[in-house]
């Protein structure tokens, strides 16, 4: 596992905001399972147009090598007609067990991910997915603030800035889960829509239940079982 995650470069945007007036990031981490258990494991960040005019070196000065070197692929960064700036990074998958060793590897100690985990039972042609696991974040600015990252956005000086402003990084940041698995939703702890599930990850330090559980039957199958009736 790569000392930074992906997603711990990303909201170092958000960090590096935080001694900003008005900046904000927003992150979207997706989920796209498909029906044979392969899929993309996603996270794509865009800072707003306040961000860019303030600090417009934030972003290229992220590194993401060790991203790279783990089998991350990383976007060019994306210049928006909004003057922000976004940029992607995906891992695909094949099976269940690596999306969730994925998942693991964009969360430390303090989140915002613990022990989620994608799983899928029953037959390949009548199956039961589920994913169940908590978004929290834990230690405040420490979930995402190691010290490769402080010294991207100014080290000592920039800790004792956000100490002496009571700065919170939710007010600077924004973060979904959004998931999309195969067949039917059955249940969820997220917002259904129209079969993509989302959960807002809070950063005040509560926790929010991720779980859903959709079920997947093939049609042909469906119809064979009928015929036997």
């Amino acid at each position: 596992m790569p000392s930074r995650s992906p997603l711990r470069a990303l909201v170092a945007i958000a960090l590096g905001c935080l001694a900003l007036s008005a900046c904000r990031v927003d992150t979207v981490v997706s989920l796209n399972v498909e029906p044979d258990g392969s899929g993309v494991l996603a996270v794509v960040a865009t800072a707003d147009a306040e961000v860019m005019a303030s600090a417009p070196n934030l972003v290229n000065d992220l590194n993401f090598e060790n991203a790279k070197e783990a089998g991350w692929k990383v976007s060019d960064i994306e210049t928006l007609e909004t003057g922000g700036a976004q940029v992607r990074v995906s891992h695909s998958f094949t099976t269940p067990e690596e999306a969730t060793q994925l998942m693991a590897q964009l969360s430390g100690e303090f989140g915002p991910f613990k022990e989620l985990a994608l799983a899928r039972s029953g037959k390949e042609t009548d199956s039961t997915w589920t994913l169940a696991g908590t978004a929290q974040i834990t230690g405040g600015l420490q979930a995402f603030a190691d010290s490769d990252l402080l010294n991207i956005i100014g080290g000592a000086p920039y800790e004792a800035a956000v100490r002496e402003q009571n700065l919170d990084i939710g007010q600077a940041a924004s973060m979904a889960l959004k998931v999309r698995m195969p067949g039917v939703i059955e249940s969820t702890t997220g917002v259904d829509d129209a079969g993509l599930i989302q959960w807002t990850v809070p950063f005040d330090g509560s926790s929010q239940q991720i779980a859903a559980t959709t079920q997947n039957t093939a049609v042909g199958a469906t119809e064979i079982g009928r015929a036997h009736v």
